[in-house]
């Protein structure tokens, strides 16, 4: 069964059907100001004078760089500005990032995404072109592990890669956890920032096992850093193994001759 309500509008002449299925020839002219949506069916009606109503079923939004994608969307438009509900596994992605959620709205013009229940954020860095490197020579090359970033609600603005998480913040790197009450994501700096209640737990061989009630905590998604920054008048702790200077002492009687 569709997901959308089987409706026939057949007084509908004047709709122009601009949502057609994306070519592979224009997703590889990424940069466009245009919005190109792909959808299996379409239900568009005009609301009033400026605002028409689009339904889309099994749809993709592209946009610039940007992609939505979900069971149901439901578009607003006036004067080529375009909000875009998405429901039914919501899915987001743009060059380095991966974004899941209950629901998602969408906004063409400021290109900006809110991300609510369940969100998941996972982050892969790309290696930044060598001089005289052509981006297709980029292909599939990856800096750096996955990061996954999980919390209550993501305000993301896709043009300019700033994210902004609120809620059980949570960042999860290969041997690294951290919690927080905010988390600010930038792609361009490959960094997430961390703030409120911060606590850190590390499982790898680091020196710094276990962090509690930080002021903000940066940590690096391209490489294996952290900036700790603690509470104003308090301190950071950090309790590190020593090697004793007799651990390796033969014992008595077996000194070597």
């Amino acid at each position: 069964m569709s997901a959308l309500p089987v409706i026939r509008r057949v007084g509908v002449a004047f709709f122009i059907v601009f949502l057609v299925s994306a070519s592979a020839s224009w997703l590889a002219a990424a940069g466009t100001k245009k919005l190109r949506v792909e959808s299996s069916h379409v239900i568009s009606t005009k609301k009033t004078e400026k605002v028409r109503e689009t339904v889309l079923a099994d749809a993709k939004i592209y946009h610039e760089d940007a992609i939505f994608a979900a069971k149901t969307i439901v578009m607003q438009s006036e004067d080529n500005v375009h909000e875009f509900t998405c429901t039914g596994n919501p899915v987001f992605t743009d060059t380095e990032t991966k974004i899941t959620a209950r629901k998602v709205v969408g906004l063409s013009t400021p290109r900006r995404a809110e991300f609510s229940g369940d969100v998941k954020m996972v982050s892969t860095p790309k290696k930044k072109a060598k001089d005289g490197e052509k981006p297709s020579e980029m292909k599939d090359r990856v800096k750096g592990e996955p990061t996954t970033l999980t919390a209550d609600t993501l305000s993301y603005d896709y043009s300019n890669k700033l994210g902004d998480a609120k809620g059980n913040v949570v960042v999860v790197q290969k041997h690294r956890t951290v919690w927080a009450d905010e988390g600010y994501y930038d792609q361009n700096l490959e960094k997430i920032l961390l703030k409120g209640n911060v606590r850190l737990k590390n499982t790898g061989d680091e020196e710094l096992k276990e962090l509690k009630d930080a002021d903000t905590v940066t940590v690096s998604l391209e490489d294996d850093w952290i900036d700790i920054v603690a509470k104003p008048g308090g301190v950071v702790i950090m309790d590190l193994d020593v090697k004793d200077e007799d651990e390796k002492k033969p014992a008595k009687g077996e000194e070597k001759k």
